[in-house]
């Protein structure tokens, strides 16, 4: 039984950083271009077409279109503003804001996604509910979900 078909293959064409969309902040990358080969019981042969190419955040893995390299966050928030924001963290979580919503405001303001989710845990500690229906996770002390009205688990 002869055993063939087709299969990509992936080079890393060059690395640099780059502002990736979910980590929201600085990260490497690898820029990766693809080739189909015809192979023969799992061996590459030879090439038979491109595959492709795509940006590939070395954080956390995802992948992206080659334009992402030509996004350039802007900053125009004051060091005023963040502040504020980290001082009212804790109070808007006891209100019921959501801890992805504070999360996105605290990247938003140019912070490490890992130093947003640690100012959080800070805040609140480890112990959180989340809305059965929007999947959003509260604060321990909210028992019903501000968005869906229904109670948290």
């Amino acid at each position: 039984m002869i055993i063939f078909g087709t299969r990509a293959r992936y080079k890393v064409v060059r690395s640099g950083p780059f502002f990736c969309p979910h980590c929201q902040a600085q990260r490497q990358y690898d820029h990766k271009q693809g080739r189909n080969y015809f192979s023969l019981y799992f061996i590459p042969i030879f090439p038979i077409g491109e595959a492709g190419e795509f940006i590939e955040c070395q954080t956390c893995g995802r992948t992206y279109a080659p334009q992402v390299l030509n996004f350039r966050p802007t900053v125009t928030t004051s060091t005023a503003d963040t502040t504020r924001l980290l001082n009212t963290v804790k109070t808007r979580l006891d209100k019921g804001y959501s801890i992805e919503y504070i999360v996105s405001d605290l990247t938003g303001e140019g912070l490490d996604r890992d130093i947003a989710n640690n100012i959080v845990n800070m805040a609140i500690g480890d112990r959180r509910k989340t809305c059965p229906n929007c999947q959003l996770t509260y604060s321990a002390a909210i028992g019903i979900c501000p968005e869906c009205k229904i109670a948290l688990v």
